[in-house]
């Protein structure tokens, strides 16, 4: 399957909906683990598919292999915290 980058308004909106959820202070520690991971954290995020649905996690599945976009993922989530 090939790769499709996730576009910045969808990480917008996964940001603002982890924010208010409150977790913003699992998730970034959590992406700093799975971007060290790369595969495997791609590999981890598949196995938990059939609790959150594919569609849920199979763009952020494959993007962990792309440490830029996690990243950017990253600092969306610190600008929000900064407002």
């Amino acid at each position: 399957m090939a790769y499709t980058p996730i576009t910045q308004e969808k990480m917008r909106c996964w940001a603002a909906a982890i924010r208010n959820r409150g977790l913003v202070e699992l998730v970034v520690p959590l992406l700093d683990v799975l971007q060290v991971w790369g595969f495997v954290g791609g590999q981890l995020l598949w196995m938990l598919t059939p609790f959150f649905g594919e569609r849920a996690l199979t763009p952020l599945a494959e993007a962990i292999e792309q440490p830029e976009t996690i990243q950017q993922f990253q600092q969306y989530l610190s600008e929000g915290e900064a407002r």
